[in-house]
């Protein structure tokens, strides 16, 4: 049965419906405590981007007899649906994948309104009760999720020491890029999200995080953590990182490669800004990674005749149809911060070749 999950200074009220709601005002409800909107009418939306609007106070009740009739409740089940199955056309549904699924399904608000997408989604487990934002404090412990790794909340904690506040729009939407791109942390944007939402759920920071924020209290990290969420939530299905790692052997081949310029970084610094870490052949003097753009292009880093290198060549395959140097000078500047060098590549290469 929907429940209330929470309303609003206006004595809306959010009624949650799986992982959908809807927020009825008072005027949309008539003599006899029904909601007179229309089915087709109703605007539904995550109880995670409910939750996560200014002036949102949390409840816990069931919802009134009546106040939804069964199709009401049918059109907020099917949107739901549409947002995990997707729906063609629906930029804002557009669907999610398998493993975006089971993760969706794991925060879902048991409301006692079942997925109705058959046993196998339904028997995802749920350790949060209402969406993971009705938690009690004094329980969270005995429901925290196995992939929520605390440490994560710490790292993003530390990172809010170098800015000025937390509560626009606009440090929320960078985080969330940052996250998703993989630009700051490590761990992925799939990794970061079970312990942002454990926080929220529990509305609890661990102590050393807060100490790492610095100047921001508790209460302003949780109602930051919230927003984020459900920015994280609106953005889903979440693409690739901007570089991902891929097996060496899927390079067409090294004796065709195009050199678009230089790094001249330490290995330990590159591993960092591309979040990923060289393949060391104790057969080969060179040591070598091969990333993936978020458009397939293959770009491989081959690091100098040396055991430490500190100058990596910068490469592409000789094939039709790949990136210009200068875009994939400019994607690596974007999403890991590295300085490609060109000039004077020419005469270099000659050079070597030479030597």
């Amino acid at each position: 049965m929907p429940r209330i999950v929470g309303g609003y200074a206006d004595d809306s009220v959010v009624v949650a419906v799986g992982g959908a709601c809807v927020v009825i005002g008072p005027g949309a409800i008539d003599d006899t405590g029904r909601c007179g909107t229309a089915p087709e009418d109703l605007v539904v939306d995550l109880v995670s981007t409910a939750a996560a609007q200014a002036g949102f106070a949390a409840a816990d009740a069931p919802m009134p007899t009546g106040l939804l009739a069964a199709d009401q409740i049918a059109t907020v089940l099917a949107w739901e649906v549409g947002y995990v199955e997707g729906v063609p056309g629906d930029a804002q549904r557009p669907g999610l994948s398998a493993a975006e699924v089971e993760l969706y399904l794991r925060y879902r608000p048991d409301t006692g309104d079942g997925y109705p997408g058959g046993a196998e989604l339904a028997a995802v487990d749920r350790p949060f009760s209402l969406g993971g934002f009705l938690v009690d404090p004094e329980t969270a412990g005995a429901t925290a999720d196995s992939d929520a790794d605390p440490a994560l909340i710490g790292q993003l904690c530390a990172s809010m020491g170098y800015v000025e506040e937390l509560a626009s729009a606009e440090i929320v939407a960078d985080a969330a890029t940052d996250l998703i791109d993989r630009i700051s942390y490590f761990a992925t944007v799939a990794e970061f999200y079970p312990a942002l939402a454990q926080a929220v759920s529990a509305q609890s920071v661990p102590a050393p995080a807060v100490e790492f924020a610095g100047k921001f209290t508790e209460e302003q990290i949780l109602d930051f953590l919230g927003r984020l969420v459900a920015e994280l939530d609106r953005r889903r299905p979440w693409p690739d990182p901007a570089l991902v790692p891929v097996d060496p052997r899927t390079w067409p081949s090294m004796g065709s490669s195009v050199p678009v310029g230089w790094i001249d970084i330490v290995i330990s610094d590159l591993e960092w800004a591309v979040k990923a870490d060289f393949e060391i052949d104790p057969d080969d003097d060179n040591a070598l990674l091969v990333l993936r753009t978020r458009g397939g292009q293959l770009i491989a880093l081959v690091g100098e005749d040396d055991p430490n290198p500190a100058r990596f060549l910068v490469l592409l395959p000789d094939v039709d149809g790949r990136s210009e140097a200068s875009e994939v000078r400019d994607y690596l500047a974007r999403y890991a911060g590295l300085q490609v060098e060109s000039d004077g590549l020419d005469a270099a290469l000659a050079a070597a070749a030479q030597s």
